[in-house]
């Protein structure tokens, strides 16, 4: 069974691994705190992913307006929990055109094909350059002062925002710059390698 898309919020940078379990959440539930990072299957999912974020008290509502190339889908929640470590690290939204899924082949879904895109996207390589301009910019620089500072046009400063944001998970500049201090980037603790 191949899924129609997913959406996962990721509590902890930890490695999704085998060590997981999977427990189905009722679709009322509160969704997922302390969200670090935002992964997702198609870009299409990237509106509904976010306003599940924004407006959780919404989220039978949204879900059930969630549509997959314009198909109607059946969106089950799973909260994600690691045998390391105590508290859940994350939740899976998994978009489906049944109402039941076997146990194993959830399991063997979310370890053969979701956590290999995660990890994928987690060990994206970002170069220290990037990282020093996302410091530039929390420190209040404007991208001329930075330019002008690194020997870069303008466009290339753009690029660095821009995969910055794109490794981050991060909708716009201010988020950029919370979640790079959430990971580390700017005092040199880094929560996970990039």
């Amino acid at each position: 069974m191949k899924p129609l898309g997913w959406i996962v919020y990721a509590n902890h940078l930890a490695s999704l691994s085998a060590n997981i379990s999977l427990i189905e959440k009722n679709n009322d539930s509160d969704s997922c705190h302390d969200v670090m990072k935002v992964f997702i299957s198609d870009k299409s999912l990237k509106k509904s992913a976010f306003s599940l974020l924004a407006t959780p008290r919404h989220t039978s509502r949204i879900l059930s307006a969630t549509r997959l190339n314009g198909q109607k889908v059946i969106a089950k929640r799973y909260t994600i929990h690691s045998d390391s470590i105590a508290d859940p690290i994350g939740e899976l939204i998994l978009f489906i055109d049944t109402d039941r899924i076997n146990d194993v082949v959830l399991k063997n879904l979310f370890v053969d094909q979701i956590c290999p895109s995660i990890d994928c996207a987690k060990r994206s390589k970002i170069k220290q350059k990037t990282k020093d301009i996302v410091k530039m910019i929390a420190l209040g620089l404007e991208r001329q002062e930075i330019s002008e500072l690194f020997n870069l046009t303008r466009r290339g400063i753009d690029y660095h925002i821009d995969v910055a944001k794109e490794v981050l998970g991060a909708t716009n500049k201010s988020s950029m710059v919370f979640l790079a201090i959430k990971q580390g980037w700017l005092t040199g603790n880094q929560q996970s390698k990039h």
